[in-house]
């Protein structure tokens, strides 16, 4: 896969070991879910991940931890009723505690240093990764991935509708 080419010296994995490897094709699709049909749209369109613990651990015992992944249920303005893919517990979440993710591995409204502290938890070994929309450019996508620390890398799309990703050599994004 044209992907494949930047030839990483690790094995990719999405963040918590599981979805879809990037294929040729979605990422031209990106975080534009509101045009997608329902017929593109899987049950995965409807995960969330937490980006910090909910309730904050100065109020109470969080609920949900940074990392969890969750299956929404029902959406009201600010909140989410989801389900914790891990525990099977049921509650509400503001969603400015969690981020949308698609295909397992496209993660929305993640900032550089919120996509580092997901990459660095412990769950996540070298190799696994996220793909973000940039927040200096809207429709730029990055890839991040752990290696001994964590890299930045834009990925190009060609106009054949293959994408590329420069050599690691490269400074990141």
């Amino acid at each position: 896969m044209p992907w494949q080419q930047a030839n990483f010296k690790y094995r990719l994995e999405p963040l918590w070991k599981m979805g879809n490897m990037i294929k040729v094709g979605i990422a031209r699709d990106k975080l534009d879910t509101q045009n997608f049909d329902s017929s593109q749209k899987s049950s995965e369109d409807n995960t969330v991940v937490v980006l910090q613990d909910y309730p904050s651990p100065d109020i109470s015992e969080p609920i949900y931890r940074m990392g969890e992944k969750l299956q929404v249920l029902a959406q009201e303005a600010y909140w989410w009723r989801v389900r914790s893919v891990q525990t099977g517990r049921e509650n509400y979440i503001p969603k400015t505690h969690a981020a949308k993710v698609y295909h397992g591995w496209l993660f929305e409204g993640v900032e550089r240093q919120k996509a580092e502290e997901l990459l660095l938890l412990p769950m996540n070994r070298v190799g696994a990764f996220l793909v973000r929309e940039s927040g200096r450019e809207r429709g730029e996508l990055l890839l991040s991935v752990r290696h001994r620390s964590i890299k930045h890398y834009r990925i190009f799309r060609l106009d054949n509708s293959c994408i590329h990703l420069p050599p690691p050599h490269f400074s990141s994004a």
